[in-house]
């Protein structure tokens, strides 16, 4: 059983998560928003699971991370 978190897969899919959360969040602003952290969510738990269903899900929650945590830094320093 395989039970690596990152496969072949992993980097695409990364940019890929990361693509749909810029594009959810730039077209559809507040929903964009709940449906990056959905995507998370959702990667997140799915890292659970084994084979690649867990590279997936690693790409996944790697990718949406990634874009929520600019946007939150983006967020705070247009606050200050």
């Amino acid at each position: 059983m395989d039970k690596r978190f990152f496969g072949p897969v992993t980097p695409f899919v990364t940019v890929a998560a990361s693509a749909v959360s810029l594009l959810a969040y730039t077209l559809l602003w507040a929903p964009g928003l709940v449906l990056d952290i959905l995507l998370f969510l959702a990667g997140a738990i799915g890292m659970y699971a084994h084979g690649k269903t867990r590279h997936i899900c690693t790409g996944v929650a790697i990718g949406t991370l990634f874009v929520l945590g600019g946007l939150a830094i983006a967020f705070f320093v247009v606050m200050d």
